[in-house]
């Protein structure tokens, strides 16, 4: 995406190949999952949707090449050699504080009453890598994955094989009419004893979504009086069960979507975990900028107070010559705005070091200590090359939300082809084969007899169903069509809102690099204007109530310039960690490897320290 010249392949020769690749890549796997042969022609219809939307996104960006971003030539800096250009660079601007002995500045009072307290200095490498290991937010993230896992695997749990067992004992004293006179000797009164134990195993069964059994039980009888003329007596059974529909919650597709929608889950947490990564990088980069300009800011407020302070005193000691009270009136006044400015500069300093704390949340950089962080990077002033074409179709293929909205028109599919299958009638088949076997002494007498195999029963039931109407079959058919539709419309949203990105961090880095052009030289031209008036200072000009006003002003100017020009390169910096964040490929720019988890794992993130590119870092 990002180049630092124009050399590679015909630009038509890889507009073309990018294009068709990353339509096709998409298309296919937003349709991951949607195989139902009852749904082929509305998946046909999706997918060409989907392929024109992607054409249509292409084809928009792909008549550019390869862009630098440039700025035009100052003509104040075209008027300075470059001796004079290295003089104004000594005195002004970041250098000039950098390579100032002399440059330090205070704090102030913190909020445990001390003052100018102990700094830390920090590369942005150092950031980075604490708050990918310890960040609070991130932390929180990262269980997402591993919840969706265990969901996983209590969806693959409905068909694990299941043991079960039960025991069963009847008691029955039931009366009954005296019969002697029928039967001598027999009264009409029952009394039996039932102890009944079972065990077996069932498991449902993935491909048929039916559920197959195999039982073992074994019965004690005692009857009083025992019409089989014997008692107690066992009675040991093994049956063969299978539970089937056959029409409506039939196949491997609606057996195993819950499943499916499991595993999209755990992927879309994923890829939403991957997205809170990129969001911390960028939220680090942008924190650790923003920390740098206010410290700039800081530098400068203060130098500019303290040549105030400076001329306000030369004006003090010319009031019994040419200094009127308004004069010195109007000095004290500058010294207070701008002593009020350093103090705005101060708190955002404090305030822009505890928001990068927050972020990295080290141990030794804690939220609640009132150390103050000094970046140790600098801001580069290096131009970049781009293509629309490339940062487009790589923000399409990483971008983690896009991957999110494909995953969920997945689901969106598996949820459509389970409720068409619930337009089907209910048609359910029980079977049992079963073995019986009796004994007279014991259980195992009974099992022997059972081994034989001659007595086999044989049970077969058909149970069907159907609602007249079937109207909540076809209204959650019309509800899971219209949720896919919603579903591709929210990712064709999605993928514009990338692009919208792209271009708009595209626009911001091509205004960055050229603010700072037109920042420095304003600038430089500010510093040329105070090095004239010490000039004519140091010639002997008169230290007229006019002329310390004038300098007075000057310094103002410079002041403002250095602080814009401070701002745009730190605002560059920013840009170009936005145009990185904005075509999802920030985290490979930094070095951190994200690691999807394996089979039972857990997603982990690991920054890896190295040598930073030259489009952003040193």
């Amino acid at each position: 995406m990002l180049r630092s010249s124009t050399t590679g392949r015909p630009a038509g020769d890889r507009r073309c190949s990018n294009a068709a690749l990353a339509a096709a890549a998409l298309a296919s796997a937003a349709l991951w999952g949607c195989s139902s042969p009852m749904e082929r022609e509305e998946e046909d219809a999706l997918r060409e949707s989907l392929l024109l939307s992607h054409r249509q996104l292409l084809g928009e960006v792909a008549s550019g090449g390869i862009v630098r971003v440039t700025r035009e030539p100052s003509s104040v800096e075209a008027e300075l050699d470059a001796e004079r250009t290295a003089e104004l660079d000594r005195m002004s601007g970041l250098a000039a504080y950098e390579n100032d002995a002399d440059a330090r500045v205070s704090a102030g009072i913190d909020l445990l009453g001390r003052i100018d307290e102990p700094v830390v200095q920090l590369p942005l490498e150092r950031a980075i890598a604490l708050a990918v290991e310890r960040n609070l937010d991130l932390a929180a993230a990262r269980l997402s994955p591993s919840i969706t896992a265990a969901q996983l695997q209590q969806a693959e749990a409905a068909f694990d094989a299941e043991i079960f067992a039960d025991v069963d004992f009847t008691k029955l004293d039931t009366p009954g009419p005296v019969t002697s006179d029928i039967v001598p000797g027999l009264s009409g009164d029952r009394r039996s004893e039932t102890l009944l134990l079972g065990a077996g195993l069932r498991k449902r069964l993935a491909a048929t979504n039916g559920t197959l059994g195999l039982e073992s039980r074994l019965a004690r009888i005692d009857d009083d009086p025992s019409l089989q003329g014997v008692s107690p007596f066992y009675d040991a059974d093994l049956l063969v069960t299978l539970q089937q529909p056959l029409l409506r919650n039939f196949g491997r597709e609606v057996a195993t979507s819950e499943i499916v929608l499991a595993r999209n889950a755990e992927r879309a947490a994923t890829e939403r975990l991957r997205g809170t990564l990129i969001d911390l990088v960028d939220e680090v980069e942008t924190a650790y900028w923003e920390l740098l300009f206010s410290r700039q800011r800081l530098l400068i407020q203060a130098k500019l107070l303290e040549r105030t302070i400076t001329e306000r005193d030369r004006l003090k000691l010319r009031q019994e010559f040419d200094a009127s009270p308004v004069d010195v009136t109007e000095a004290n006044s500058f010294v207070e705005l701008r002593r009020l400015d350093v103090i705005n500069a101060r708190e955002a300093w404090r305030n822009a070091s505890d928001r990068l704390k927050r972020l990295i949340n080290a141990p030794e950089l804690g939220l609640g200590d009132e150390t103050l962080i000094v970046p140790l990077d600098r801001p580069v002033d290096a131009p970049i090359a781009f293509s629309l074409l490339d940062a487009v179709t790589t923000s399409l293929r990483h971008r983690p939300e896009l991957q999110v909205a494909l995953l969920s028109i997945a689901d969106a599919g598996v949820r459509l082809t389970v409720a068409d299958n619930q337009l089907l009638p209910q048609l359910d088949l029980s079977a049992q084969v079963g073995l019986g076997g009796v004994g007279v002494e014991d259980g195992q007498d009974a099992y022997d007899d059972l081994s034989e195999g001659d007595f086999v029963d044989y049970l077969v039931s058909l149970d069907f169903s159907y609602p007249l109407g079937n109207r909540l079959a076809e209204g959650l058919v019309s509800q899971r069509q219209l949720e896919r539709q919603q579903s591709t419309l929210d990712y064709r949203r999605l993928a514009q809102d990338a692009v919208l990105e792209v271009k708009t961090a595209l626009r911001a880095v091509a205004s960055e690099y050229q603010r700072i052009g037109a920042s420095r030289a304003a600038r430089r031209a500010a510093a040329n204007n105070l090095r004239a008036i010490r000039a004519q200072e140091d010639a002997g000009n008169a230290l007229t109530p006019v002329f310390v006003d004038q300098k007075l002003r000057a310094q103002e100017r410079l002041a403002t310039a250095e602080t814009q020009e401070a701002q745009s390169r730190s605002q560059y910096m920013v840009a170009i960690s936005e145009l990185y964040r904005s075509t999802g490929t920030l985290l490979d720019r930094n070095g951190i490897a994200f690691r999807e988890p394996a089979a039972g794992g857990s997603v982990s993130a690991e920054a890896l320290l190295g040598e930073r590119a030259e489009d952003g870092r040193r």
